[in-house]
């Protein structure tokens, strides 16, 4: 595993984020709770950076080949 170019945790956790922000948007606090509606920013902040991240490393080694 090389952590330069491997994009599969980074796209995986900004997966993993933005179902949970999702949610919170869906259902509100009766569906997920304060605390995480209070980490909302936190959650979003989370999904758009990994996705970013995996973004760019997957381009990068798209273009490399």
């Amino acid at each position: 595993m090389d952590l330069e170019q491997d994009f599969r945790p980074f796209l995986i956790f900004g997966i993993i984020c933005t179902f949970g922000a999702a949610a919170v948007t869906i259902g509100g606090i009766s569906f997920v709770g304060v605390w995480m509606d209070a980490l909302y920013p936190i959650i979003v902040l989370f999904a758009v950076a990994s996705l970013s991240i995996s973004w760019i490393r997957w381009k990068k080694m798209d273009e490399e080949s």
